[in-house]
């Protein structure tokens, strides 16, 4: 089959979307089709058109809406999802909503170009995009998938076997530590530990983001090393984000100890030390807030719309741009799912804020524009 010849299955497509909605019981395929058509009020043009993609990508979206339901109204917005998954395969067309809706131009960007990656105790580098089982040279065993990685320790007197995980902007990843602390970590980040703890401490290293559930033990704390802080834990589940100047530290339970040169503070669950430019404070904040997004969750409270896009910009592999600077203080508030298409956390923030999103998706660009 050429790139742009039709496949059975995108003629059939084709054909749900010219058809009327059918009376009666639907399928999950026929109600995705149907809400294609409604959802964008009609095809005005589809050009250079990779079938063979575009249909993967209407089939994994249908699989995304089968296993999850969203609590908003989030039935419109996943047939925006499919639509957005025709972009994604090369589709060029224009949506007709009843509501305005971001804009978006062509597409033709190339999957797998950013995967989460290993990097080993040897240097090499392993692409986390299927499943794959591996021995360090201390013995330990490495499972690893396109969505965690975990160890199993050999007992061994060898020298301690580094690994740095990377985890690329657009992407979250966890990993199970050989004790059995688990760390989820977001977009851009990476963490640096060792594939099995020996001596006194178990003893990390952090860039970005991540939150931490870590296994008690008390005769060797754990230890997680941001630049110039150091978080002392004996068990319990924080969040950690230090993708700024400043490194917030976020106490959901248990206790820890933030170290940062000649300052010292003790946290308690609900409680948030931020440190920056060699001072630090402490405050008591919400902490679903800031650990939500490991479950997928979207939490904004009151917050400014410039670090709205910036996270969603990291989180989605976008980079921003606003037409008017002084739109980044416009401070709203939100709870969303996490849905696999920016387009749809767009389509819900456009209903809250007086702006409107254009995406160019060749370019990774999302612009905001004031709303007309």
């Amino acid at each position: 089959m050429t790139e742009n010849q039709p496949s059975p299955e995108w003629e059939k497509l084709a054909a749900k979307l010219e058809a009327s909605r059918q009376e009666g019981p639907l399928s999950p395929e026929e109600e995705a089709y149907f809400d294609i058509r409604d959802t964008a009020g009609g095809w005005q043009e589809i050009a250079s058109l990779d079938t063979a993609a575009a249909w993967q990508e209407v089939a994994a979206k249908i699989e995304h809406t089968h296993r999850k339901r969203y609590a908003v109204n989030w039935f419109r917005v996943a047939a925006a999802a499919v639509v957005t998954g025709l972009i994604a395969g090369g589709a060029v067309f224009l949506l007709k909503p009843p509501r305005h809706q971001p804009s978006t131009r062509t597409v033709a960007q190339a999957a797998g170009s950013h995967q989460v990656q290993l990097i080993t105790g040897s240097g090499a580098t392993v692409v986390l995009d299927t499943a794959t089982q591996f021995r360090e040279a201390d013995g330990t065993r490495v499972a690893a998938g396109k969505n965690s990685v975990s160890y199993l320790p050999a007992q061994t007197t060898d020298a301690p076997v580094f690994h740095t995980l990377v985890v690329p902007r657009g992407h979250t990843y966890k990993a199970v530590l050989a004790d059995g602390t688990r760390v989820w970590l977001n977009a851009g980040s990476r963490l640096r530990f060792p594939v099995a703890f020996s001596g006194n401490a178990r003893e990390v290293e952090l860039q970005g983001e991540a939150c931490f559930e870590t296994t008690p033990l008390a005769s060797k704390p754990f230890l997680v090393k941001v630049g110039d802080v150091k978080v002392t834990v004996l068990g319990t589940e924080f969040n950690i984000n230090a993708y700024t100047n400043n490194t917030f530290i976020t106490l959901v339970s248990g206790k820890v100890k933030v170290d940062a040169g000649a300052l010292a503070k003790e946290l308690s669950p609900g409680q948030q030390a931020v440190y920056g430019q060699g001072n630090m404070t402490v405050a008591h904040v919400n902490a679903e807030q800031f650990t939500a997004w490991k479950e997928g969750l979207l939490i904004f409270d009151n917050e400014s719309l410039g670090n709205i896009m910036t996270r969603l910009g990291r989180e989605y592999d976008y980079t921003i741009r606003f037409d008017n600077a002084a739109m980044q203080q416009q401070r709203l508030g939100a709870n969303l799912e996490k849905s696999p298409s920016v387009m749809e956390v767009l389509i819900l923030l456009e209903q809250r804020a007086n702006v409107h999103f254009m995406i160019d998706q060749p370019k990774r660009t999302i612009t905001v524009k004031q709303h007309q």
